[in-house]
């Protein structure tokens, strides 16, 4: 008899001594030493989940906290190919028995209910939906980004401390039950501690190459800045933007609406640092450019963005910050690099090549192209100028004979820049050729030499030279960098409205001009037929990305005129340049050019 009082007062504690000793006082305690929000007549810390007796049939540790029957909706993804979860069957049951909310926290096998007091704090309760929480119960399968050694013979993590299950990710892959603050700043019960992300990156390996979305992570901003973020709800515990690392942006539970992690859906994942608020020193607020009168359509459209989306963009027509950013690579960019050299802030996206192919971006315009080349949802009318003109009647046939053909998807920037007459974005069109307009640099919004961007006739241009913000950087103001949004139509930097040469349609700033920034518009005005046409803008005679099918006799310079200004001539429409000849058929300003020569 004096045997089994013994028995009955030795703590009893599955794991031993040290273990006891670490639970005791800690938020699993729920004796009354206990720091968590439930408490319980029980005299020992053990006592709710283990016992040496009457316990939890062929489940181990000495398991007695009854286990919960629920059904539960597991994670999955477009990205996610680990196959089908058990947290019903896995050791991660045990720890739901309490944190599924379902079962009573105090009904055991052998003590039967435990009279206990307080509630769990409802982001402890998970319920039955856990599509928004890591994956659990799960045995690893390779997607590209995940450390090699989890799918060995002996699957393991990078690091000791974090042990899969019989080769599965449990809940005690990342939690030790009976530890709260290895941890101490967390204090969330983890293995080790998460600062630099660095629980999470003993899995998920970003020294893989691409197309690995990880590849570029220690380099990057998010892992490498070193400003200071709150410690509140909804940001990471660590005190700063490095510090933090994964979970600036991901939970492991409970996480919004969205797949992966994330702390929020989609934009509202990035807006708590990005709209200039939280962080200090604060980042440039993005967020406020998508509420400009032009911006990409990244506030109106949700839903439509998936991760593996195939190139290019067909579905509803999007623009999410994660189509041109990818947070675990992008980097801020110092200096002005030469065309068409990819912007550290797009680092490690997806691309759209020449050639229509889907290719890691490696050049800016292929970012750009993902939507703006072979997409079928491209918008079928356009503004451009001060009018509705439409670039639609293509080049006129050399043989002057006949009413051109129309070319095709006049809104295909892949067929326009590579056509020998379009603006040298990708390096193989020849519009510059005889140029004597450019400027020696690219200017700024006072006018300035931006000496690092020298021009010449070969030289490249970004699509961010045109369209970008109104009040960016790059133009002497303070405004982020990139075409999110703009009070300028089409996005762009400068008014088509200043285009006019000279100011001649009242406008006193032509030096601002869009194309003003590249082409010295007081020498273009000087030349022939320009001299005759300073009233109107560049657009109204000039093709600004290029001519599909174009050719020097009939779109010397990206000639192609806007529809919506002029219209065809009784016989033909268009330029023609036969050398000793040059002009044009078209009706302008009530006049039927049939032909009008220069």
């Amino acid at each position: 008899m004096r045997l089994c009082v013994a028995l009955l007062l030795i703590p009893v504690c599955a794991y031993g001594a040290s273990s006891k000793i670490a639970v005791i006082g800690s938020q699993h305690d729920l004796t009354a030493a206990g720091t968590g929000p439930v408490k319980s007549a029980a005299i020992d810390a053990c006592i709710i989940c283990h016992a040496p007796h009457n316990i939890t049939p062929n489940v181990t540790p000495l398991w007695d906290h009854k286990l919960s029957v629920q059904t539960y909706t597991t994670y999955t993804s477009s990205t996610y190919v680990s196959g089908t979860q058990t947290p019903s069957a896995g050791s991660s049951k045990l720890c739901l028995s309490c944190h599924d909310g379902t079962v009573a926290v105090g009904l055991t096998v052998a003590q039967g209910t435990i009279t206990t007091t307080g509630s769990m704090t409802p982001g402890d309760v998970f319920g039955a939906n856990l599509a928004t929480s890591h994956p659990v119960s799960m045995t690893p399968v390779d997607n590209g980004q995940l450390f090699s050694g989890l799918f060995g013979s002996s699957p393991a993590s990078k690091d000791p401390t974090v042990l899969l299950v019989s080769g599965k990710v449990e809940c005690t892959t990342c939690h030790d039950p009976h530890v709260q603050n290895k941890d101490a700043v967390a204090k969330n019960f983890l293995v080790r501690s998460n600062a630099a992300g660095a629980l999470c990156t003993a899995c998920h390996d970003s020294t893989r190459p691409q197309p690995n979305i990880l590849n570029g992570w220690t380099s990057g901003a998010h892992a490498t800045v070193t400003s200071t973020v709150p410690t509140t709800a909804g940001f990471g515990a660590y005190g700063t933007v490095a510090a933090n690392a994964c979970s600036n942006c991901h939970g492991a539970h409970q996480n919004g609406t969205g797949p992966r992690d994330l702390r929020a859906k989609e934009e509202a994942n990035c807006s708590p640092c990005h709209s200039g608020a939280n962080v200090s020193p604060a980042p440039l607020n993005v967020m406020a450019e998508f509420s400009k009168t032009y911006s990409h359509p990244t506030l109106t459209v949700t839903g439509a963005h998936d991760a593996a989306e195939t190139l290019p963009v067909n579905s509803t027509r999007h623009a999410e910050c994660e189509d041109c950013h990818n947070d675990h690579a992008a980097q801020a960019q110092p200096g002005f690099p030469l065309p068409p050299a990819l912007p550290l802030s797009l680092t490690g996206v997806s691309g759209y090549d020449t050639t229509g192919s889907q290719v890691p971006a490696t050049k800016e315009y292929q970012v750009c192209l993902k939507c703006h080349a072979d997409s079928t949802n491209k918008p079928t009318t356009s503004s451009y100028g001060r009018t509705a003109g439409r670039y639609l009647e293509g080049p006129l046939p050399a043989t002057y004979t006949a009413p051109p053909p129309t070319p095709p998807d006049q809104y295909n920037l892949r067929l326009k820049f590579t056509s020998t007459i379009g603006h040298n974005v990708m390096g193989n069109s020849v519009a510059n050729t005889g140029n004597s307009s450019l400027r020696p640099y690219v200017t700024d919004i006072n006018g300035a030499n931006i000496t690092s961007r020298p021009l010449t006739k070969t030289s490249l241009i970004y699509c961010t030279d045109c369209h970008n913000n109104n009040a960016s950087r790059t133009i002497s103001s303070t405004g982020p960098d990139g075409p999110h949004g703009s009070t300028f139509p089409h996005l762009l930097q400068f008014t088509l409205y200043q285009e006019t040469l000279g100011g001649s349609s009242g406008n006193s700033n032509a030096a601002s001009a869009m194309c003003n920034k590249c082409h010295n518009l007081t020498t273009v005005a000087n030349i022939s037929p320009h001299d005759n046409h300073r009233s109107y803008g560049c657009t109204t005679c000039h093709d600004p990305h290029g001519v599909i099918g174009g050719n020097s006799s009939a779109n010397h310079a990206m000639i192609n005129f806007d529809t919506g200004v002029v219209s065809r001539a009784t016989t033909y429409y268009g330029y023609f340049n036969t050398g000793a000849t040059r002009g044009c058929y078209l009706v302008c300003h009530g006049d039927n050019h049939n032909p009008r020569t220069y």
